[in-house]
């Protein structure tokens, strides 16, 4: 599907380098002021596959969460710099899957120019994080059998005790009787 969407895209606007038509974990795009894709990497491709969205052919105005689209185009490129935003940008279906991307958007004419790359440091805190956060429930799940075992244990020890206290009470009464306690 990224394959045809992409051949779809390639149909004219800003050109920018074969080297970034590949990439995975960057995002480019140019896309018309109406929201028209004019033209796509791998990485925009895909993430519009991965975010479930099945926009009309070439038509990704939906598929700006935060901002949308609309919001975008309103805005005008800030003093010192070119871009007309910078920051982070969800894609995806507002309360639905969201991606979250770092990277900016140009203005060129009537066209934009989307550049943004998946969060790799906060990806891999993320990891790190879940790998600390399954130690930890690795070692809490062992501590858990022990206790169990444990408490198997004491068990079996309380069974064996009310055995004992059963069999003393019955020798008691055979003997003659029960001695008052009162």
């Amino acid at each position: 599907m990224a394959e045809t969407l992409l051949e779809t895209a390639q149909t004219g606007g800003l050109p920018f380098p074969d080297v970034l038509r590949g990439l995975e974990a960057v995002v480019v795009a140019i896309i018309s002021a109406e929201g028209i894709l004019l033209d796509a990497n791998r990485g925009f491709l895909l993430l519009m596959t991965r975010n479930l969205f099945a926009p009309e052919v070439g038509d990704v105005r939906d598929l700006f969460v935060s901002p949308r689209f609309d919001e975008l185009t309103l805005m005008r490129a800030r003093p010192l710099q070119d871009s007309v935003f910078r920051g982070l940008l969800s894609f995806g279906q507002a309360g639905g899957r969201v991606t979250s991307l770092r990277g900016a958007i140009y203005a060129h004419d009537e066209d934009y120019l989307l550049i943004a790359e998946h969060d790799i440091v906060r990806l891999e805190t993320l990891r790190a994080t879940l790998l600390e956060l399954q130690d930890d429930l690795a070692e809490k799940q062992r501590h858990i059998i022990h206790i169990e075992h444990r408490a198997a244990k004491l068990q079996e020890l309380a069974d064996a005790a009310m055995r004992d206290r059963d069999t003393l009470l019955d020798a008691l009464a055979r003997r003659g009787g029960l001695p008052n306690t009162d």
